[in-house]
């Protein structure tokens, strides 16, 4: 693990203000005539393939606005895509084809900008400008995406990836096929509950997770504006309250948002207490992502660090501060110096 330079953290700066300042996708726009009036559509690039959007008629000024902002951004795009090629070179980060393919897709539909929040090894995948420091690729091994949300209204914005032609919202399934047109959502015992996990023909699965509130919380709990649930889980509020955007480096680059690093390290000691003994794999990654990420926020960020741990084990002795010293206690690490930067 090493720092990453100050010149190419800027340029990374750089990348995510471009990111949260472009209001459209980049796509191509072309003209049709219909019955003498003459519409407007662009095609949008979203993972790697396209979909058709409508724009409307080519006399409406904020048409022809919207459709030059697309034109603009794919021209933005382009340049973009030599920045994410060099930073990536540089040690900020590498992500897996699928996993980059998913962010698109949801990123194109708007749901992070909405709210959504990616969770798991996919948020790990883009810490390090995040920390200034490379990680180690071993941590960074998953099969798997993890999505969060706390708001059970979440819908698809109108944002290049809104309605449909048909003028339909689209389902996250729908979302999820435009990075794989093979997902699907896995039956749950329930019949007539919503799916809350998605599966690629080859094996690759998308979990969609939810904050438990209550006791009596039903799983998955129902997200119907994207016509699917979500999988209550304890510590899911804490970890994906006030996130952050990051750019993963994948194709141009996505705006995506994610726990903060030193709360996503936390809740790593945490879940990996409580894991059962069948998930040793996971339990171990778990406890090695923790210990990455604590050692580079203790070069470069320890109250950011000292923050989480004490918010995290304030909030009681058996759900959180005592996991979190057990943990540390096979990291060969003592919450007291964490504690006092």
């Amino acid at each position: 693990m090493s720092q990453l330079s100050l010149p190419l953290l800027t340029l990374y700066a750089d990348l995510l203000q471009q990111l949260d300042t472009a209001n459209e996708n980049a796509g191509s726009v072309f003209r049709q005539d219909i019955k003498g009036i003459v519409y407007l559509k662009a095609h949008i690039s979203v993972a790697g393939g396209r979909r058709t959007v409508h724009l409307g008629r080519a006399d409406d000024p904020d048409v022809s606005a919207r459709a030059l902002a697309i034109t603009q951004e794919m021209q933005r795009a382009k340049e973009r895509r030599r920045i994410v090629a060099a930073l990536r070179d540089a040690g900020f980060g590498t992500t897996t084809p699928l996993i980059g393919r998913v962010a698109e897709a949801v990123a194109a539909a708007g749901l992070f900008r909405a709210g959504m929040v990616l969770v798991g090894t996919g948020a790990f995948q883009c810490f390090p400008p995040l920390v200034g420091a490379t990680l180690p690729v071993a941590s960074m091994v998953t099969q798997d995406a993890d999505l969060a949300t706390a708001s059970l209204a979440l819908a698809v914005m109108n944002h290049g990836g809104g309605p449909d032609e048909a003028g339909a919202l689209r389902s996250l399934e729908d979302i999820l096929r435009d990075a794989d047109p093979s997902f699907t959502g896995l039956p749950q015992l329930d019949p007539r509950a919503l799916p809350s996990r998605f599966r690629t023909a080859s094996g690759f699965v998308v979990d969609v997770l939810v904050p438990r509130l209550r006791r009596q919380d039903t799983d998955p709990m129902p997200i119907p504006g994207l016509r699917a649930g979500g999988t209550p889980l304890q510590h899911m509020d804490w970890l994906i309250e006030a996130p952050t955007q990051a750019a993963m480096l994948h194709a141009s680059g996505i705006l995506v948002r994610l726990p903060r690093p030193a709360r996503y390290a936390v809740h790593k000691l945490i879940i990996a207490q409580k894991r059962q003994v069948a998930s040793g794999p996971k339990r171990f990654k778990d406890l090695e992502q923790a210990r990455v990420l604590i050692a580079a926020l203790r070069a470069r960020d320890p109250f950011a660090l000292s923050d989480a741990l004490q918010d995290a084990m304030d909030r009681g002795a058996s759900g959180w501060k005592q996991p979190i010293e057990r943990s540390l206690r096979e990291l060969g690490l003592e919450a007291e110096p964490l504690l006092s930067p």
